[in-house]
């Protein structure tokens, strides 16, 4: 009888044994989610710190009636992580107005020097900016006169300006060097001139992108 009390108390002794090791366990793994959520949050708090990407401090602006400039202009802008601004009439020019011949409407603003064709919507805020690429198609061997309505438009003191051109065959000329006088405070580079073909090495080559 006394070696069967000795079992039982055995047995009762270990299953006290397990039952208190059985609860520490379970208080033990409830402390384990509560300091995942922390984790979760500082990964939250470092992302909400991330500094924010620097805004550009270059301007891609262009004017493209027929759609050859704008490739370029994206070209350069995608390349430079720059922002981008298009020109775009007031009233828009319509494929009759630049047909080459002295009866179009661009011919006659071409070869008027107070023509100012009117900008639709709102120009841009170049405060930010130190660098304005400048794209136009070759209008009677000049910039299209709404060039000159945007330079005129906008403070460009200070700025590095940095001319391009489309044109079929013809060159870049003085189209830019007549546009230095309406900013005399800005940097000018020299103009360069694309085809419609020209590839996206060739860009950046000729212009240092």
């Amino acid at each position: 009888m006394k070696k069967n009390r000795v079992i039982v108390c055995i047995l009762i002794s270990l299953l006290i044994l397990s039952l208190a090791a059985c609860a520490a366990g379970s208080r033990q793994g409830n402390t384990t989610a509560p300091e995942s959520q922390p984790q979760t949050e500082l990964l939250t708090e470092t992302e909400s710190k991330a500094e924010p990407a620097s805004s550009s401090k270059t301007l891609v602006v262009y004017f493209s009636q027929t759609g050859v400039t704008r490739p370029i202009a994206e070209f350069v802008a995608k390349k430079l992580n720059a922002d981008i601004y298009e020109i775009k009439a007031e009233d828009p020019y319509t494929a009759e107005d630049i047909e080459y011949n002295s009866d179009t409407r661009a011919y006659k603003e071409q070869h008027d020097p107070s023509a100012r064709p009117a900008i639709a919507g709102d120009l841009p805020d170049t405060a930010g900016y130190d660098t304005i690429y400048l794209g136009y198609p070759i209008w009677h061997g000049e910039a299209p006169k709404i060039i000159y309505t945007f330079i005129e438009g906008v403070d460009l003191s200070g700025k590095t300006i940095v001319p391009f051109c489309t044109s079929a065959s013809s060159p870049v000329g003085a189209s830019a060097e007549n546009l230095h006088p309406l900013a005399p405070d800005a940097a000018w580079k020299d103009g360069v001139r694309f085809a419609a073909d020209a590839s996206g090495d060739e860009i950046a080559d000729r212009l240092g992108l």
